[in-house]
């Protein structure tokens, strides 16, 4: 009997594309320069020898697809499986704030840019299109495919396919755009006799770790183990809930189309309630030896992710998106400029210290992802002095609590959509001013004022 080798071949194939991107990196300097991460070019020349083009790999956009869904909520369960370390710096609260915000106003901005495109020029375009401009920019491949394929059961055709290449047209931002930003910044600051330090290529790292290895079970089995028992937990958890709110009619069915789309979020706090109770169990005297192991989390969080990010932008079908290519181009062109815009703009006006730093870092990660941030910051903060890595770190972790309206305000548009009552669309505008009305009263105008009487 023959075997199914297609899942072992696409990931075999992942595999060679990203050790040829690692080589192609090092061996162009142009295309080290533009700071771009080894797995979105993995993931473009899985583009060029794909089905898409040369046809020399056959991947498959349903197989890949399926892979960047689970692929994100292991990644995200992994990290979240972390020991927390609590920061409680002003610096790391407004970063979080700030990215919370930053969801709100992609969306907004996306969803209005996608309305007008509705009503002047693609009448028959999903209306809620342009909120994929938050998904894919603000949160990554992962969430924009997720919601995407969610949205096909509600008429929306090829959505999943239309959310990847949205993300993947960020990475571009994130790459030309964000080198665009950064020297225009970095002359500037020049200009007035501030010198920026280049990063240097590290030559070798030594890692030492402890209770890598066990007598009876493998330190990485044992991070699987729980990773596996969470991903469990969070599909049981969704399955009953979708089975509860069923009988909701038609706000209880776009609820639970939404929630499937977010299973990465219930991932995480199920990580957070496991790890949890791990830790008060060490502590009870039961279990001396620490087996959950923080490096390794982070090396699988952090290789799922590589994965992940190069699937997505290999698995993008120009046959599904071709009538949605000028709205995208449309969307994200205009999205990009007004991220870099308020990035700029937020950043001058919230950070007392490294704000050049942290404004290349936003807007890496609000068109890319959080690698594509920190490639950007190591060209003005080469070790990490400046505390914004951390920011980047703890303020996501902040923002996912902080944006939690946004996923229930999500389900407004979509639920105008099924039941073709347009006031929804309204709705769902009013409720995101009033979430970045309650942002701004709660938070920023007092993080503003703290920093403009430091500055006196």
């Amino acid at each position: 009997m023959e075997q199914d080798w297609t899942l072992a071949l696409d990931l075999a194939y992942l595999s060679i594309l990203l050790g040829i991107a690692s080589i192609l990196k090092r061996a162009i300097s142009p295309l080290r320069k533009l700071l771009i991460p080894n797995a979105v070019i993995a993931g473009f020349l899985g583009l060029l020898f794909g089905p898409e083009a040369l046809k020399l790999i056959p991947f498959s956009y349903d197989r890949l697809g399926n892979l960047v869904y689970h692929m994100m909520a292991i990644g995200f369960i992994a990290i979240a499986l972390k020991k927390t370390r609590r920061s409680t710096t002003k610096s790391s609260v407004n970063t979080g704030f700030l990215i919370s915000i930053s969801y709100a106003l992609q969306g907004i901005f996306g969803f209005v840019i996608g309305i007008a495109l509705v009503g002047l020029f693609f009448k028959d375009l999903f209306p809620p299109f342009g909120l994929l401009l938050a998904l894919g920019f603000a949160q990554g491949p992962g969430q924009a495919y997720s919601l995407g394929s969610q949205w096909e059961v509600l008429g929306f055709t090829g959505g999943g396919a239309v959310g990847l290449t949205v993300a993947a047209l960020g990475f571009l931002w994130a790459a030309f755009g964000g080198i665009v930003l950064l020297n225009t910044m970095v002359y500037r600051k020049r200009q007035i006799g501030i010198q920026i330090e280049r990063p240097k290529i590290a030559r070798s790292v030594e890692v030492t770790i402890k209770d890598f290895e066990f007598s009876d079970v493998d330190g990485f089995t044992i991070q699987m183990l729980a990773i596996g028992i969470v991903y469990l937990f969070t599909f049981l958890f969704l399955k009953w809930f979708t089975g509860l709110i069923g009988g909701l009619g038609t706000f209880g069915e776009t609820f639970a189309q939404v929630l499937w789309g977010f299973h990465f979020v219930i991932g995480v706090l199920f990580a957070m309630l496991f790890r949890s109770i791990y830790e008060k169990y060490r502590k009870s005297e039961k279990y001396e030896i620490e087996y959950m192991n923080d490096f390794l989390l982070q090396r699988i969080g952090g290789g799922i992710f590589d994965f992940m990010v190069a699937a997505s932008i290999a698995g993008i079908s120009f046959s599904v998106i071709q009538e949605y290519i000028w709205p995208v181009i449309i969307l994200t062109s205009v999205g990009g400029l007004f991220i870099a815009g308020y990035s700029i703009w937020f950043g001058k006006r919230i950070y007392e210290k490294a704000p050049l730093e942290h404004i290349v870092a936003l807007f890496g990660m609000h068109t890319g992802t959080v690698s594509t941030g920190m490639a950007l910051l190591r060209e003005v903060d080469p070790k990490f002095e400046s505390g914004t890595a951390e920011d980047m770190v703890f303020g996501s972790g902040l923002a996912l609590f902080v944006g939690i309206p946004m996923l229930v305000l999500l389900n407004i548009p979509i639920l105008g959509y099924r039941t073709d009552q347009p006031i929804y669309y309204l709705y769902f505008i009013l409720g995101l001013i009033g979430y970045i009305g309650a942002l701004y009263f709660l938070w920023f105008r007092k993080a503003q004022i703290r920093s403009l009487e430091k500055k006196k």
